[in-house]
């Protein structure tokens, strides 16, 4: 007996949520292809946690349809619904063992005690608790705890796995392992995974696509690469890894060539035009896509602040009047007070509108 991955899509047709005068989802459309891994990422109330909440069947839409595989349950309990959640706060029932934990929800299956055992074995094996069948919640890690609540979902083989914060009660060493570990699972069964976090770095580490929401919509979605190089406004930007917002002014658009001339302070820079609306608009500066020079240069700045972090500089300089932020490798250093010039790696910059 093995566990086995099995995956469906799932679909959400104009699916609203309100409690009261409060609209906590707002006429989204999303499709969750079968057997890859979508993070709902946004700020505290932005209708991310609802969302899974209505997939799992513990909310009930307000209007509009929830669809696994071809099959609406929209007004279906969880139970009926093939679904299995991975909690924030691990929900382990603290009376029993690791064992009787995961193999908990099997008991209601048709498989003998026996074939329940062995298969809650698997799950375990699956984690990396081999051996832990015996021992009792208390006597376990945080990350520990939250590997019997991996293990516990993956035995019943959802067609969906539903991860709910899980890493936000662990410690960032950990975090990190844990985030490696369920995406290494998640892809040797194929499973249909929808996970929901606050976390930037945890959403782009783990996820197929990234689904940014804001106020109850869906800000932009796509590829962790697309929404990080090629952001659809200035809330995405400065949601998904670190950004400086750096306003700045079209001055002429080429069209033949496809560029713009973007006013910067005192300094014109050529760019690719990407599309973008009106003429103000934000320069998307990755903290990495800057190169400090002592030399001469077309855009001078100040250095106001440098941070030693044993890889990697951090420098906070003033750019035009404006405060830029910047990651720099070990090797040439500049202090506070330091008249520099920058150079913008282009590739790392991105344009969007000021509204």
């Amino acid at each position: 007996m093995s566990i086995e991955g099995r995956s469906a899509a799932v679909r959400l047709q104009s699916v609203s949520k309100a409690f009261g005068a409060v609209t906590a989802v707002a006429d989204i459309d999303l499709v969750i292809e079968p057997g890859t891994l979508v993070t709902l990422l946004g700020p505290s109330g932005c209708g991310k946690t609802t969302t899974l909440r209505m997939i799992a069947g513990l909310e009930m839409p307000s209007a509009g349809k929830v669809l696994i595989g071809d099959k609406d349950v929209t007004l279906l309990p969880p139970n009926e619904r093939d679904v299995s959640m991975v909690f924030q706060s691990y929900a382990l029932f603290p009376h029993m063992t690791v064992m009787e934990n995961v193999s908990y929800g099997l008991s209601q299956s048709n498989l003998s005690r026996a074939a329940q055992r062995a298969k809650a074995q698997e799950g375990l094996a699956l984690v990396g608790l081999s051996g832990y069948d015996d021992r009792l919640p208390s006597e376990l890690s945080g990350g520990q705890q939250q590997r019997v609540a991996v293990a516990r979902a993956l035995v019943l083989e959802p067609q969906v796995l539903l991860f709910d914060e899980p890493l936000s009660n662990l410690d960032a060493k950990l975090r990190r392992k844990m985030r490696e570990d369920i995406r290494e699972i998640q892809l040797k069964l194929g499973l249909t995974s929808v996970y929901v976090t606050h976390d930037q770095e945890e959403a782009l580490a783990v996820s197929d696509r990234i689904v940014v929401m804001n106020k109850g919509r869906i800000a932009q979605a796509g590829t962790p690469a697309d929404l990080y190089e090629r952001p659809a406004d200035a809330f995405v930007a400065d949601f998904i890894g670190s950004a400086n917002l750096v306003p700045g002014e079209i001055l002429a658009r080429d069209k033949k060539k496809r560029t713009v001339t973007v006013g910067l302070g005192n300094s014109k820079l050529v760019l690719s035009d990407n599309g973008v609306e009106g003429d103000k608009v934000f320069l998307v500066i990755r903290p990495s896509g800057v190169t400090l020079d002592g030399k001469e240069g077309d855009l001078p700045a100040r250095v106001e602040r440098a941070t030693y972090l044993g890889s990697h500089w951090e420098y906070t300089i003033d750019l035009a009047g404006q405060p830029l932020f910047v990651t720099q490798p070990i090797g040439k250093q500049f202090a506070a007070g330091d008249r520099i010039h920058i150079d913008l790696d282009t590739g790392q910059l991105a344009m969007v509108a000021r509204q």
